[in-house]
């Protein structure tokens, strides 16, 4: 008797950890479900001054929270129908955005513009496979709707980026502020998501806040180019071991390099005709965005390659 209570015991011991730990890693893909899309009441809403700005409300995140807090949208498939109207809407934004962006430019950077454009389209191609790939480890309904948002992330950022250089080029007015870190720091929980605080965004802050001048700000932003640009290695690198389907990541990751690269001059033909001192540093942070950005979605994909695994999906 006294054995068999021991392995009574044994088996409720083991039956609970159990459980803590698929509850743990249910609140864990929770809460990296509902920390994909942009909710637009917490943020400042878009003006002609802070157009493009990666903390800002525009009116398509403001479509797709109303889309999704409809009474009859609470099931996957609506989600993922109100997300996919969303992506379409950011497409068709993109490409207005781009063709503003176009009929501003001199001939030169209107071929620059073309040529970077066509990287970025092959770029998100290549990354809309490796999305697939993230997901195919995962099971359950719902992380279909974050499959979604991942691609319509990757529009919805172009489509600001486009927004921000045309901004800067055409309104005297236009915000010469950098964007502040996010007041959530980053945890296992929110890794990847763009308005969470990351360490190299602190960084920025506190130097921002004890260098007033803008050329001071701009130093600092390129360097923390490079430390973006090293956390973007890491997160390739743990990516890279853990995910079954290495080629998607391999070729996302090469092209996206490809990217940048044609970003570079075209963000350069833009910011060469600005006041030098006054626009430095945010000519150095739209380098940085890009880094960024690229880091955070790798940091988002490592975070669900690693739930799959551990939860034996």
């Amino acid at each position: 008797m006294l054995i068999c209570e021991k392995c009574r015991l044994k088996r409720s011991w083991f039956q609970i950890k159990v459980s803590k730990l698929f509850l743990s890693f249910l609140s864990l893909a929770a809460a990296l479900t509902v920390n994909s899309p942009v909710f637009a009441a917490d943020k400042p809403k878009e003006t002609a001054e802070n157009s493009g700005a990666p903390d800002v409300s525009y009116p398509l995140d403001e479509f797709l929270d109303q889309c999704l807090a409809q009474p009859n949208h609470g099931a996957t498939t609506s989600q993922v129908e109100c997300t996919k109207q969303a992506a379409q809407l950011w497409d068709q934004q993109m490409n207005q955005d781009y063709q503003r962006l176009s009929h501003s430019l001199c001939p030169k950077a209107q071929t620059l513009l073309q040529d970077a454009q066509r990287c970025w389209l092959r770029y998100r191609d290549a990354d809309q496979a490796l999305i697939d790939a993230v997901y195919e480890m995962t099971s359950g309904t719902m992380y279909a709707p974050m499959q979604a948002y991942s691609r319509l992330r990757l529009v919805r950022e172009r489509s600001l980026v486009l927004k921000s250089y045309l901004s800067v080029l055409t309104n005297s007015k236009a915000r010469k502020d950098l964007p502040r870190a996010g007041k959530v720091r980053e945890d296992v929980e929110n890794s990847g998501s763009p308005e969470v605080n990351y360490p190299l965004d602190e960084t920025l802050d506190h130097y921002v806040d004890q260098h007033l001048a803008p050329s001071e700000q701009a130093s600092w932003v390129e360097e923390l180019v490079g430390k973006w640009d090293e956390a973007m290695n890491t997160a390739y690198q743990k990516l890279m071991v853990l995910l079954p389907a290495k080629a998607p990541l391999i070729e996302a990751q090469r092209v996206w390099i490809v990217f940048r690269d044609a970003e570079y001059p075209l963000i350069d033909s833009i910011y060469e005709k600005l006041p030098l001192e006054e626009y430095r540093a945010l000519h150095a942070y739209a380098r940085l965005r890009l880094t960024r950005e690229r880091t955070l979605l790798l940091k988002k994909y490592l975070a669900l390659t690693s739930v799959s695994l551990s939860s034996g999906q």
